[in-house]
């Protein structure tokens, strides 16, 4: 089961004016004289991180990503009053999209685009159908009012009930009937940030409750940070309400123009942000492309088995891409050890008693921590960079350099007691957090094997927690 790439740092950056007083974020990764991939972010007013650069192999690919207007780093934010949204629109974002391409001199690129990602890459590729080398779409939608409805008409209130009743709490009682869009639209729009700021907490919520196939707290947090929730809120219902500026199915329409674009659709079959009958639907009419259905998945790119096939379609596609051709099966058995991740990773490591998975990369061993949900009681396991020290492991709580901790060391503050395994040996360990001259002692240690844990360090406010597990 393949997994994201290591971490990796852009090697150029920048922000290109793109007219209308919009300038976009855009980062280059991987190698500047690789294949050329451009990443589409969702949302719309998702943003590109981090981990989007690792879905692709950086020994080949040239990675482009960028934050499409109003969002993430481009500017104005759309979470800033009295932004122009008249001038963002998906024809604006096609615009964009060619005139990165140019300033960034390529010629053709592949498209990986997912949720909005994947209405942006149709549209852009039914636009320029020359440019296109490849086509990555993941929880594909094509923005069609039954789409639309769906999601914010009531259909999957059925299967979250709960969480329709938070994303309906900013609406009066007597409008709950009727077009929640244009509801939402005068919420968001209102000048009072006692109105607009609930009703972007509740709209960007909503999307964090319904996004995994099994919630996540975490997730969830995310999309409640206040200053991208209502970015996201708002962009996504001014491109909700006008329908994405697309007639009717246009880009189902539309499919016959990409006719020899190769073309890989990635769909979680338990998709409730974008239900899988639109994958299904395109790969109808779309020449030559394969849909891979994910049995066990919902919307988001990180769960197992849509990664796995994400990664799988991007190295197939830069298989002819010279630097990483020819490698032995012994060789590729331990790129896809090196690569597991999440809960695969942690299936892999118990079933193996760490055979598998222990070793997540040359010299960076792995342990499963089992804390207890500190809302839920149920056992949360994770699998986690470890050195020893006395006979104990210990472990940091890093989340990237996140400026909030991750969610398995706020389980353990609630709940010290864990259980831990380290290749097959299993056993209960009262966690404790490092500090003054052990912390800087113990940090040094896992530093030398994780390097990267300084720079995360750098980036957040907050003091990393180094967490000793002592067993008992």
């Amino acid at each position: 089961m393949l997994g994201l790439y290591p971490e990796l740092d852009p090697y150029d950056h920048g922000m290109l004016p793109v007219g209308d007083g919009n300038t976009l974020y855009w980062e280059e990764c991987g190698n500047p004289e690789g294949k050329p991939v451009a990443f589409l972010h969702g949302g719309p007013g998702g943003g590109a991180s981090a981990r989007h650069r690792r879905l692709f192999d950086p020994e080949r690919y040239r990675i482009v990503l960028f934050d499409q207007r109003g969002c993430g780093r481009s500017t104005p934010h759309c979470s800033e009053p009295d932004v122009d949204l008249s001038v963002n629109t998906t024809w604006h974002l096609v615009s964009d999209m060619e005139q990165l391409r140019e300033d960034r001199g390529i010629d053709r690129w592949q498209l990986f685009g997912g949720s909005w990602g994947s209405v942006l890459a149709l549209a852009y590729a039914e636009t320029h159908p020359e440019r296109v080398t490849e086509l990555i779409l993941r929880g594909v939608a094509t923005l069609r009012l039954k789409e639309v409805q769906w999601l914010f008409g009531g259909g999957a209130a059925c299967l979250f009930p709960e969480a329709w009743s938070r994303f309906l709490a900013p609406v009066p009682y007597a409008r709950r009937g009727g077009d929640l869009l244009e509801v939402y639209h005068e919420l968001l729009n209102h000048p009072d940030p006692n109105v607009h700021g609930p009703a972007a907490l509740a709209w960007s919520r909503w999307e964090g409750e319904t996004v995994k196939f099994t919630p996540q707290e975490e997730v969830v947090a995310a999309f409640a940070e206040p200053e991208f929730a209502l970015a996201i809120a708002r962009i996504e219902n001014h491109y909700f309400r006008h329908g994405g500026w697309l007639a009717p199915d246009q880009l189902i329409r539309g499919a016959g123009k990409l006719s020899g674009i190769p073309c890989v659709l990635v769909q979680g079959r338990y998709d409730v942000v974008t239900p899988a009958t639109t994958a299904w639907e395109l790969a109808q009419v779309l020449p030559g492309a394969e849909l891979k259905m994910i049995g066990d998945a919902g919307h988001a790119f990180d769960e197992p088995g849509t990664l796995h096939e994400l990664i799988s379609a991007t190295d197939r596609f830069a298989a002819g891409w010279e630097g990483r051709s020819g490698l032995s099966s012994a060789e590729v058995e331990r790129k896809e050890i090196r690569m597991l991740f999440g809960d695969e990773h942690v299936r892999r490591y118990e079933e193996t008693d760490g055979k598998v998975g222990h070793d997540w990369q040359e010299g960076v061993p792995t342990l499963v921590l089992t804390t207890k949900g500190r809302k839920t009681g149920q056992d949360r396991k994770f699998a986690l960079i470890y050195q020893e020290d006395n006979g104990n492991p210990v472990i940091v709580a890093s989340k990237g350099g996140a400026p909030n901790h991750p969610g398995w060391y706020l389980n353990l503050q609630e709940n010290p007691e864990v259980r831990v395994q380290v290749w097959g040996d299993k056993f209960t360990a009262r966690a404790r957090t490092a500090t003054g001259e052990e912390r800087a002692r113990l940090w040094d240690k896992l530093a030398a094997v994780w390097p990267a844990y300084n720079d995360y360090q750098k980036k957040t406010d907050r003091e990393i927690p180094v967490v000793v597990l002592e067993r008992v």
